[in-house]
């Protein structure tokens, strides 16, 4: 699994950001100072959080490019529905050109290992038979596994990203989208410091 950050809501050429602070949180910030007739300070984000009032976060969005989960995990994001998704077609992508690949989860290994392979050669060449016989990618797709792998593109707002945080790095989420979400946090820290040492803040006082 590979994760970049390729976007994240800036200040716009001639807005300076608020001292001391990123361009991200800085957004956050001028939003925040505007709701209560204040001068811009990098406390506000801090009370914000004491307060509630987390409309403000959804002014900055972060763009993320994901290469190699499962499908199995890309059904459990697209869950989240405040997020725009843009994801490798099955239906035009034909495998036959460039392989497809697979995720495997640690757990399976020994004998096991040689089962589960096994299964995904065996649905790789279903395909490719299934092409060679003039089906097309979008019905030859269907014997393709959920382990199959798969690249995006998602979008989503800092306030979704807190809601995804809670649920998705609790150690009952399944250890994929786990591993996805930890670094997206890794990601988003760097680009809004104030904004996500806040909300880690809180968690622990909750």
């Amino acid at each position: 699994m590979e994760v970049k950050l390729l976007a994240c809501t800036g200040l716009a050429e001639g807005t300076p950001p608020v001292p001391g602070c990123t361009e991200a949180d800085s957004v956050i910030i001028y939003a925040v100072s505007q709701c209560y007739q204040a001068k811009p300070q990098p406390g506000m984000i801090r009370n914000c959080f004491e307060r509630g009032h987390h409309s403000v976060f959804e002014h900055v969005h972060f763009s993320f490019a994901v290469h190699g989960i499962s499908r199995a995990c890309l059904a459990q994001l697209t869950r989240h529905r405040l997020a725009s998704y843009t994801v490798e077609s099955q239906r035009y992508c034909d495998y036959t050109k460039k392989p497809a690949g697979f995720v495997w989860p640690d757990t399976i290994e020994g004998g096991t290992a040689k089962k589960y392979r096994a299964l995904l050669e065996q649905a790789m060449t279903c395909y490719h038979e299934l092409r060679a016989a003039g089906v097309p990618p979008e019905d030859a797709r269907f014997v393709l596994p959920q382990a199959t792998a798969v690249n995006l593109v998602f979008t989503m707002n800092a306030r979704e990203l807190f809601h995804c945080f809670d649920l998705r790095l609790d150690r009952h989420a399944q250890w994929e989208i786990r591993r996805l979400f930890a670094r997206v946090l890794q990601l988003v820290r760097e680009r809004a410091p104030l904004t996500f040492a806040a909300y880690a803040d809180r968690k622990e006082e909750l």
